[in-house]
């Protein structure tokens, strides 16, 4: 059985905690949304070699870090009738607060003001018909930057690409026609950069290769030498989508 947990710091925004293990063979680290960073210690070890070791994992801390985060903010606006208060785009560095306004309009509408606020006005008691008005938002979002994004890696590459639709979609984060017609989930805004350029080159590199053959994932390396690292990430991504819209409800996101 491990022995008592020890409260340590690394720095004032690094809280972690020790634990002994008699069973440890060697140094290990958990972080969880429950009990935060834990650094797993075999017993007798010295405890005045952890920061060093912390030093050297801090990329890894960060990252786990940020996944940690997104759960968090999953798991806080799980309610089924919450409106979020903030929305972040990490896919485009953006983060907008989010206002509530009860008017005597039946519909719901949203309106972005200066200072990246997002105004919702109408019938806000309708919660449904709020999420519609944010998703619509989002879709007109989506238009503006991610279209444009993934028509300029395109010209980059070499791709040649008919339509490009932005779409809702609840199991993929992107698909592409036999026309070169490429849709695009509107929640890739949710992703960080890195995972919704992946998305972008993987539906790229489809206009050449429609399947999922050897020649298909050769391709695809030439243009993303990380591609297997970011596609196991982009399969647990949906977990970055607020529970608010229609993906972060049913607990869905992307097979791509």
């Amino acid at each position: 059985m491990n022995s008592p947990v020890e409260e340590l710091k690394l720095g004032p925004a690094a809280p972690y905690t020790v634990r002994e293990s008699p069973r440890a063979r060697y140094v290990r680290l958990k972080l969880s949304v429950r009990d935060g960073l834990v650094v797993v210690v075999p017993k007798g070890f010295d405890r005045r070699r952890i920061p060093g070791l912390l030093e050297q994992k801090q990329r890894w801390i960060e990252k786990a870090s940020e996944k940690i985060e997104r759960q968090r903010d999953f798991l806080r606006a799980g309610a089924p009738d919450s409106l979020p208060e903030r929305i972040l785009l990490r896919a485009i560095g953006e983060e907008w607060s989010v206002s509530y306004q009860s008017t005597g309009a039946a519909r719901v509408a949203a309106v972005e003001r200066e200072g990246h606020r997002l105004h919702v006005y109408g019938n806000t008691g309708n919660v449904p018909a709020c999420r519609e008005a944010l998703a619509r938002w989002m879709n007109r979002k989506a238009h503006e930057r991610l279209v444009p994004w993934l028509e300029q890696i395109a010209r980059e590459k070499g791709f040649h690409i008919g339509r490009v639709l932005v779409r809702s979609q609840k199991t993929r984060w992107g698909s592409c026609s036999r026309r070169g017609t490429i849709s695009l989930n509107q929640n890739l805004l949710f992703v960080p950069p890195d995972l919704a350029q992946y998305v972008f080159l993987h539906e790229l590199c489809h206009t050449v290769h429609l399947n999922h053959s050897a020649r298909f994932w050769a391709l695809l390396r030439q243009y993303s030498a990380s591609y297997k690292e970011l596609h196991r990430e982009l399969r647990a991504a949906w977990q970055m989508t607020p529970a608010w819209t229609s993906a972060g409800q049913n607990g869905q996101g992307g097979g791509k």
